[in-house]
């Protein structure tokens, strides 16, 4: 017994350190070797701290909401299963911020997060957690599409036809989406009548399990945290010199958001494709590249790199072995 359990505490060891080592190399290589993130508090602080400190602040609670609230959407899923405390949703959506930034599109997300739920529900929390993913990239598309019409009328040559097709095949994404998501029976009747998913049907079935006013809460927590984000990016704009309309704004942004949804990335080098993204977006509603290349790069420091670095405060005190068992 005490054999294993000393493999165990050094094979929990070797992993806080590998995830440690990853971390630094990649902050290093996106963040120290990135000559735009060294002219970034030039550029901040230009019209005084007295304006900008404020501003930071209100960033800051912004950025501990926008998690607060993901953190909510997966106490509300989580209900089905087994009850957590918020504080305990909040630590396993930051370690999940850590392990997501190192796998495809942050599906690292869900180890992260199921870490702190028991053995035994385990598989059904990775599968309930796509439900939380399912209703933020539902707004993220009708958002998005919105975004995409509004940003083809800003251009000049822009055909009315053209417009009219994108906002056409948005509604019917988004109709799609919504019978999709409101009708989850049918994803467990598909699992129940193939016999390659039948497997693992029986932990699918707590699907069932979400009324439909379940769902519309969730959705109603996935389109707060998506003005909440929206909001952080307008103001960053506006605090290195972009004069964007709120209007305006919000539609740049949205496309924005949905071009980094569609395009697989790595999180820790997410930077390398949200840059020449937002600049080649926001260009066209007048703002300069250099303030949309420091604006994109300090959200994604301030939402995603900050709370990546505390999430491994909390992989460090995490037995990962720990009642394995239980």
């Amino acid at each position: 017994m005490k054999s294993v359990n000393r493999k165990s505490f050094w094979l929990s060891v070797a992993i806080k350190v590998t995830v440690f080592v990853v971390l630094i190399w990649a902050l290093y290589k996106q963040v120290y070797q990135n000559d735009q993130v060294h002219q970034i508090p030039e550029q901040l602080f230009a019209p005084g701290p007295g304006k900008v400190i404020p501003l930071l602040i209100v960033l800051a609670f912004a950025m501990l909401c926008n998690w607060g609230l993901e953190a909510a959407k997966w106490l509300l899923v989580m209900r089905k299963l087994t009850p957590i405390r918020f504080v305990r949703a909040f630590k396993a959506v930051w370690t999940g911020v850590t392990l997501g930034l190192f796998t495809p599109n942050r599906v690292g997300e869900f180890g992260g997060r199921i870490l702190y739920v028991p053995r035994k529900f385990r598989i059904r929390a990775a599968i309930v957690s796509l439900i939380g993913s399912f209703s933020q990239n539902l707004i993220t598309v009708a958002a998005g599409m919105y975004g995409a019409a509004c940003y083809l009328l800003y251009i000049e040559d822009a055909k009315i036809q053209v417009v009219l097709a994108v906002l056409l095949l948005g509604a019917i994404a988004v109709i799609l989406l919504l019978l999709a998501y409101y009708n989850l029976e049918v994803v467990v009747a598909l699992f129940r009548n193939n016999r390659f998913l039948k497997r693992v049907y029986s932990y699918t079935t707590v699907l069932q399990e979400y009324s439909q006013a379940d769902l519309s809460r969730l959705l109603g927590l996935a389109l707060l945290r998506y003005l909440v984000y929206t909001a952080q990016y307008l103001i960053l704009l506006n605090m290195f010199g972009a004069e964007l309309k709120v209007v305006d704004g919000f539609a740049a942004i949205s496309l924005i958001f949905l071009a980094q949804t569609v395009v697989p990335s790595f999180a820790i080098a997410d930077l390398l494709t949200r840059l020449p993204v937002a600049a080649l977006i926001l260009s066209e509603y007048g703002v300069p590249v250099q303030v949309s290349l420091a604006a994109t790069t300090s959200i994604w420091i301030l939402n995603l790199i900050i709370p990546a670095i505390l999430g491994y405060i909390f992989i460090i005190r995490y037995n990962i072995f720990k009642n394995r068992q239980s």
